[in-house]
């Protein structure tokens, strides 16, 4: 009975911690607005179209090419064994390391008339129409989101085939199948569902955007809600429309979930085998070098390398007092929302191991739903609720010091660490869960018979187990927020800079030599983070990715 009884707290906290972080949802359905005024009706008539259009029109062909890049890169790396194999598959998830809009600014200045592709071209007689490297608009968007991105579905894809795979295609080389009719009649049909897992990523981070969009002058769903709401105020029309983009999200990640469930691989009594790469031999494998090394020098040496020029030349304009502080909030913050979003995932992963399957389902979708929400939907959401809080606690504040001003925590580090919890727990989450899902109970329960309670047993038995796959959770999320700019632009405090909005504040004011320093400390830290997660994952068995 006390046993059961400890059981409901850790639940009932659990759950508490669930519904404090869709605080900003619930805030955003609480004051949706149908009426049909006449500021919706304009909105409707006049902007409404165009960023519907835009949005679908960068979503649909950034998720064809960055699936392309992705799908191609993951087989030819899980297939293949060639030289230097073990270095190009984790330097293929280093782009991801570079945020959009870095690689937006760095590629807008390089082919612009003034930037070195087009110098060059005119001092070497070579005839260009400049329109031609005009990449402001959305096929240059859907570039930049494409080399960026394309990881997400590089990562599970190649996770798949390495670990899931092996059976199938094993079979298929048996019966004689030729690469191009196994990866058309095998490959490509085993994928489907992974593959859908990283599209939902793509597509969530392309909608969230804001950096890349508004440097590029495109107008989106996520830069309306934007404009409508910090531009003219019309925060009925913010709130109604990300109403709307959040419900067809939802659906989208609805539809995902019923595919996930009606596909099942069969692998009959046997166990899922890793697959057999075959060795390239001759000319094959200098080709595949070749073309993942001109791949990485396209999406990371040569923007890079670029910032790193830049940077050497506007070293001496950017001031390094400032910049250590901006360095020591970034980490400050991103630190902190990361160790919060690591203690309430170990919370509710541990509380959902004990619920049912429908419970535990429920909790899981509840958890991660604020990372399919774009960056301004969880702004808007958290700006209401933080208003609210601040009106109710006003007479406290007052209590204290009489002079106190109404709007203390919505002007605070609290409200954008809030923010960043929100928008990054599903990160986080699947490392946890996953985590104690293959540790299972056994443990738990022999601490048990020994007169351990579950807290201490958790704590002092299955954490320890459990290291490697916390810190690679907290890597994970580290990087997001790190890279994080519109929730950044939009909550930070007054004159509170860290390096996104550094780079956001540089590259806006067409500095962008200066904006290259806080972009390469940016990246540097990244890639830092995801050596440490490679190795961390080494130790482990294999590379995974989230």
């Amino acid at each position: 009975m006390n046993i059961q009884r400890k059981v409901s707290m850790r639940s009932v906290l659990a759950f508490l911690s669930i519904i404090i972080i869709n605080l900003p949802i619930i805030a955003i359905v609480s004051r949706v607005n149908f009426s049909s005024n006449s500021n919706w009706k304009h909105f409707k008539q006049y902007l409404l179209p165009d960023a519907v259009s835009n949005t679908l029109l960068l979503v649909i062909i950034t998720l064809l090419l960055s699936g392309t890049i992705g799908v191609l890169l993951a087989t030819a790396v899980a297939l293949f064994d060639f030289p230097l194999k073990r270095f190009f598959e984790w330097v293929l998830y280093i782009p991801i390391t570079i945020p959009p809009y870095i690689a937006a600014y760095v590629y807008a200045g390089m082919l612009s008339y003034t930037g070195v592709i087009q110098r060059l071209c005119r001092d070497w007689d070579i005839s260009l129409q400049p329109q031609w490297l005009d990449i402001m608009n959305i096929r240059g968007a859907v570039f930049i989101y494409s080399i960026t991105l394309y990881p997400y579905i590089y990562g599970v894809v190649k996770s798949f085939l390495e670990n899931h795979s092996g059976n199938f295609i094993d079979t298929a080389r048996v019966l004689g199948y030729k690469p191009i009719k196994l990866f058309l009649k095998v490959i490509l049909p085993l994928i489907r569902i992974p593959l859908i897992g990283g599209f939902m990523l793509v597509m969530m981070e392309v909608v969230s955007d804001y950096g890349v969009i508004k440097y590029f002058n495109i107008q989106t769903v996520s830069s309306t809600i934007f404009n409508s709401w910090f531009g003219m105020g019309e925060t009925g029309v913010s709130i109604r429309l990300s109403f709307y983009v959040m419900i067809f999200i939802i659906a989208l990640q609805v539809i995902e979930e019923i595919m996930r469930g009606r596909k099942k691989y069969n692998l009959g009594s046997g166990r899922a085998r890793p697959i057999t790469a075959i060795k390239l031999k001759g000319f094959k494998r200098y080709a595949m070098i070749f073309f993942l090394i001109l791949f990485i020098t396209v999406a990371f040496l040569i923007p890079v390398g670029q910032m790193v020029v830049w940077a050497i030349l506007a070293f001496q304009k950017v001031s390094l007092a400032n910049l250590s502080q901006i360095i020591f909030n970034t980490l400050l913050y991103s630190t902190l929302a990361t160790i919060i979003i690591l203690i309430l995932n170990i919370l509710i992963a541990h509380s959902r191991r004990w619920m049912s399957t429908k419970s535990g389902f429920i909790m899981s979708k509840l958890t991660q739903l604020g990372y399919s929400m774009p960056g301004a939907i969880i702004a808007i959401g958290t700006i209401t609720i933080f208003v609210a809080f601040d009106g109710l606690l006003h007479p406290l504040y007052r209590f204290f010091d009489p002079n106190a001003k109404k709007l203390l925590l919505s002007t605070s580090v609290t409200m954008l660490v809030f923010a960043f919890v929100v928008r990054y727990m599903a990160i986080g989450y699947n490392s946890v869960n996953s985590a104690f899902a293959k540790v299972g109970l056994k443990y738990n329960d022999a601490a048990r018979t020994l007169g351990i309670s579950r807290t201490k047993a958790m704590l002092k038995v299955e954490l320890p187990m459990l290291k490697n796959s916390l810190i690679a959770g907290f890597i994970l999320t580290f990087i997001d927020i790190l890279k994080e700019l519109p929730l950044t632009l939009l909550l930070r405090p007054f004159n509170y800079n860290t390096l996104a909005s550094r780079v956001y504040e540089y590259a806006n004011d067409e500095r962008i030599h200066e904006a290259s320093v806080p972009a390469l400390i940016i990246i540097f830290l990244s890639i830092l983070a995801v050596i440490l997660l490679v190795r961390i994952n080494s130790r482990k068995g294999g590379i995974k990715k989230k």
